[in-house]
């Protein structure tokens, strides 16, 4: 779950280093690898700049929805949906504008002891990298990115079937 929020927390911030949006899109891979496991989760997202929607296809299906603090994550599989508030964020702004120039395309951030690596391609996102405070080595790739698209404020409105369990 902590990865997740980390996800959503991280796309919605890491723009502000050099591009401008109303809105963003990407499908993504997010790879979690540790001593001896590997976990791969793939899905897409649209995010503007107080609202995001997350949609995880693999391995299980979850959607997630911000608004603002606000974090609604639906869980198909368990039939739950669970409301929550983002609490003590961290300013990703601030860190990404700080970010160093490593090598032509690639960038370096530093918070709180964590190293990111940010991978650019023709100028556009590709991936962001880190090692997590357990060790675990995480990568994010980012694909079909699109930006500034038409689209219907509806997607970011959180769509619970009545038998679902409420957990707050």
């Amino acid at each position: 779950m902590k990865y997740f929020i980390f996800l959503m927390i991280f796309a919605c911030n890491i723009f502000a280093f050099d591009i401008n949006f109303k809105n963003f899109s990407s499908d993504f891979e997010q790879k979690v690898q540790s001593n001896n496991s590997s976990l791969n989760y793939k899905g897409n997202f649209m995010i503007t700049q107080n609202k995001a929607f997350w949609n995880y296809t693999k391995p299980n299906k979850k959607q997630i929805y911000i608004n603002n603090k606000e974090v609604v994550i639906i869980e198909p599989e368990l039939e739950q949906a669970i409301y929550t508030q983002l609490q003590n964020l961290p300013n990703l702004q601030v860190i990404f504008k700080n970010a160093k120039l490593i090598s032509h395309e690639s960038y370096e951030a530093k918070y709180e002891n964590i190293i990111y690596n940010i991978k650019l391609e023709n100028g556009s996102l590709n991936s962001i990298s880190y090692k997590d405070e357990l060790g675990n080595l995480v990568s994010i790739y980012f694909y079909n990115q699109k930006f500034d698209q038409n689209i219907n404020d509806n997607i970011f409105i959180p769509k619970i079937p009545s038998h679902f369990d409420i957990i707050h």
